[in-house]
């Protein structure tokens, strides 16, 4: 039982980091044909391939918290190979953030697998876990995907919110005007300096005290936005 639990636990962690804020840390894996193939090739009960498809997936993307994760399962429920376990829920670990929903669960996994590799060497029997603890296993686990699939709606709904936003209105171009005088005159654009106006009239930016004296500017400081200045 354990086990079964287990397995969906991990697909469903994935899932999350896939579809939440991790995504480009991820190495987009949810898109990713590599980890793709290994998720599929598992699923189908084909670890040792499913094993290869996700190695070559971390080598090309090795900061992918799912990919670890991914192959920490594999190696810790399927492939019974603990150190390899350990390994990759230490770089899950590593890589996620501290106050990552999952992360207490990951690291009650990884002292489990931990336990397995030192009852391991040392050649002692796993002792087995009581009902009553599995129970409340199964549960917290259960809770677990149920708090991950809420967090993986609501970060969807807020990318299709930003994603509805309109564009933000183009900025208007600078106004250049003739004045009665017959002076040309330059309305201050937001990010204006005395030398970006310099270099839009005369070519050189280092022209701007030309402008600063015809305006009685002593800096850049004075200039602010809607302000009309004579181009001399």
């Amino acid at each position: 039982m354990r086990k079964t639990l287990t397995l969906g636990f991990c697909a469903a962690l994935a899932a999350g980091l896939l579809c939440g804020s991790g995504c480009n840390r991820n190495g987009a894996a949810e898109h990713n044909p590599l980890f793709l193939k290994g998720k599929q090739l598992r699923q189908d009960g084909n670890p040792v391939e499913a094993e290869s498809y996700f190695r070559r997936f971390l080598q090309k993307n090795p900061d992918s918290p799912g990919g670890h994760l991914a192959l920490a399962g594999l190696y810790d429920e399927v492939l019974e190979n603990p150190a390899a376990a350990l390994y990759h829920y230490d770089e899950y670990l590593r890589l996620v953030p501290e106050n990552a929903p999952d992360r207490e669960t990951v690291e009650g996994y990884r002292r489990l697998v931990r336990a397995k590799l030192l009852r391991k060497l040392s050649g002692e029997p796993l002792p087995a876990l009581p009902a009553a603890a599995l129970a409340e296993e199964n549960r917290d686990l259960r809770k677990l995907n149920e708090r991950l699939k809420t967090y993986i709606i609501d970060q969807n709904r807020r990318i299709a919110e930003l994603l509805k936003r309109p564009e933000s209105a183009p900025t208007s171009a600078p106004v250049e005007t003739t004045s009665n005088s017959g002076g040309r005159t330059y309305t201050v654009q937001a990010g204006d300096t005395p030398g970006k106006i310099a270099r839009k009239f005369y070519g050189s930016a280092s022209k701007y005290p030309k402008i600063m004296d015809a305006n009685q500017l002593s800096g850049a400081t004075n200039l602010h936005v809607g302000q009309t200045l004579v181009i001399p």
